[in-house]
């Protein structure tokens, strides 16, 4: 790497000075970052390029991106700024990619699969190249302004809690909201405090839908300049469904979201009672009288890890061999680190950074990092996965977790066995990149869902009660995805419609929905702008389909395992031919039935329970 380049990056403590510290892990994943940029840098300072270093340039950019896709799935905004110098050193450095694109034109391939990949690479560098190098600050300037506007919303939000005697401290005012609707048992009350909260929430709602308005025309006119024919188009190159499919997808969705919501509020009436506003305005109250008077279960991490493990064994034949580091400052319930292996042949690691604790000492950290990132011998350099999470200790440190923290937990360990198992990997993509867009969430949302399996209740200690407490945990999880169904289709349906027009904006998009579906009933409109400013949003504009696409292939896919036992399912290896599309980009994207979400969800009601 250059004097130049080295300069053009900020020092730690600059960093430190532009972006509040990270978390655990970070600092690794920091590390890790400058470990591969200079590797990247010897290779193209070195020798022409051959095959062998082709691969090595594609294994440093897929873990690289990686590291950045998960920090916009997990919305960690504070790591991503933190991280920004390094996004922009490896992705928007034209001398770099100039670099890169010389020595590949300069390299032909004997083998025709690297030759197919580095013909990838050289037009994936060529389209790469910045029309409008400013118009990427443009975005950011009006995130920025967004971003200002949302906390404008949030105070205002503040500002009625407290004008109610609510305090609100250093939490998030929907949550404490939402326990304030919990907790008000006259419903007349409920609906008057829900229609001061959605004014609350309007407020600016026409300043915000404005400056999203300018991304997606700023987006438009980058497009444009890039002769693409528009912005969804450019993300639908990476789909092996075409529009048509996915429009259809999101529109079978919606149409089964309205009577499944239906029976939802059906439910509510019968829990609590309310004729007054809108039925969805009194679901916090309906969850507080079902779960009135129930303990709130915890469950031992390791023992979450080793189920989730298991049934890994079982479908997949993986295996996992801990390698946590010790030293001072640096215990195995802060970072666990595992090796993995399919069938005995090893695909890569894992690390689990999972605890909302301060590290002790920074070199610790250092000094594991270095030790993982200088093995850089010939091809083999195997993907590395984070799995990153804010799990609260108690009191006692007894290692235990929330409900919502195992779902939380089995969800993003989906998203790292899809990294390790992807079968081919292309330059400027990680494991998940790779994949068309409507499959980046389909491994992952089926893991989590092994929470609701049989087996998960035998497989982790529970007090006397537990198993019951279990299910009213299940049953509550379900109700409040199900209180989302029209809401997740029409946020969707907007991302979709507004980045496939030339013009207009996210309003007149919403307008004509709801003038086809009448969705205002159930999403008013200023509820769904600030969506349209989070991480996943702009970082794949058009792809949010991918969450309704990935939660019906996975409640498909899991009710083929949900009525076997792991034993079972150990001995009929045929199942793991389910999964080819999780794993190999050139199986097609067959649409899923979207049906099987309401089926999974709706399986036990609120009324049942109350």
């Amino acid at each position: 790497m250059s004097t130049e380049t080295e300069q053009s990056l900020p020092a730690a403590g600059e960093a430190e000075r532009r972006a509040p510290a990270p978390r655990n892990g970070v600092i690794e994943m920091e590390e890790s970052l400058a470990g591969m940029r200079a590797r990247l840098g010897a290779v193209l300072d070195g020798p022409p390029l051959t095959q062998d270093t082709l691969v090595e340039i594609m294994s440093i950019y897929n873990n690289v991106a990686y590291v950045f896709l998960y920090l916009e799935a997990v919305d960690d905004h504070d790591n991503l700024a933190r991280l920004r110098p390094w996004r922009t050193e490896f992705y928007e450095n034209a001398g770099l990619d100039e670099a890169i694109l010389t020595r590949l034109l300069a390299l032909d391939c004997p083998d025709p699969e690297m030759e197919a990949a580095r013909l990838e690479y050289v037009d994936q560098l060529r389209k790469s190249r910045v029309h409008d190098p400013e118009g990427p600050r443009r975005l950011d300037t009006l995130l920025t302004e967004a971003k200002a506007l949302t906390d404008l919303v949030q105070q205002d939000q503040r500002n009625l809690l407290e004008r109610l005697g609510v305090p609100v401290g250093s939490a998030r005012p929907q949550v404490v909201f939402y326990k304030l609707l919990g907790s008000t048992s006259n419903a007349a009350t409920r609906a008057k405090l829900a229609r001061a909260w959605r004014g609350a929430r309007a407020r600016h709602v026409d300043e915000l839908a404005g400056v999203v308005d300018r991304m997606i025309a700023e987006r438009r006119a980058q497009v444009a300049a890039a002769g693409l024919p528009g912005v969804l188009a450019r993300t639908m190159e990476r789909c092996k469904a075409d529009e048509d499919t996915v429009e259809t997808v999101i529109r079978t969705f919606l149409s089964g979201a309205f009577p499944a919501t239906g029976k939802l509020e059906q439910e509510i009436r019968e829990v609590t009672g309310a004729v007054e506003g809108q039925p969805l305005d009194h679901f916090e109250y309906a969850v507080q009288q079902v779960s009135k008077g129930a303990r709130i279960p915890s469950f031992d991490l390791e023992e979450c890890l080793e189920y989730i493990f298991r049934v890994s064994r079982c479908v997949f034949g993986l295996t996992f061999a801990r390698t946590d580091s010790t030293g001072p400052g640096l215990t195995a319930t802060d970072l666990i680190t595992v090796d993995v292996a399919a069938d005995g042949v090893p695909v890569g690691s894992i690390k689990f950074d999972l605890w909302d604790l301060a590290r002790k000492s920074v070199r610790a950290n250092h000094t594991r990092g270095i030790r993982n990132r200088t093995d850089w011998s010939g091809i083999r350099q195997l993907p590395v996965a984070y799995v990153s999470c804010r799990f609260r200790t108690d009191d006692r440190g007894s290692g235990r977790i929330t409900f919502q923290n195992v779902h939380s937990l089995f969800h993003e360990f989906g998203h790292a066995v899809n990294h390790l198992l992807v079968r081919k990997r292309t330059s400027y993509q990680s494991g998940l990149e790779y994949l068309p867009p409507e499959r980046l969430e389909c491994l992952s949302m089926w893991f989590e869902k092994w929470v609701h399996h049989p087996s998960f209740a035998a497989s982790v200690t529970l007090p006397e009660g537990g198993a019951a407490e279990l299910d009213r945990c299940r049953l509550l999880a379900a109700a409040e995805y199900r209180r989302t169904y029209v809401e997740r289709a029409v946020t969707a349906w907007l991302d979709l419609d507004v980045h496939r027009s030339t013009e207009g904006g996210l309003r007149g998009s919403y307008r004509r929905l709801d003038e086809e579906f009448g969705v205002s009933r159930y999403v008013p409109f200023e509820d769904i702008v600030e969506y349209f400013t989070w991480p996943m949003y702009m970082a794949h504009p058009g792809a949010n389909f991918s969450y309704l696409w990935g939660s019906a292939d996975s409640c498909e896919k899991f009710l083929a395992f949900r009525d076997l036992t792991l034993d079972e399912i150990a001995n009929r290896p045929e199942l793991r031919a389910l999964f080819g599309p999780c794993f190999d980009f050139d199986e097609p994207s067959d649409p899923p039935a979207a049906g099987s979400v309401f089926t999974f969800f709706g399986a036990a009601g609120l009324e049942a329970n109350a």
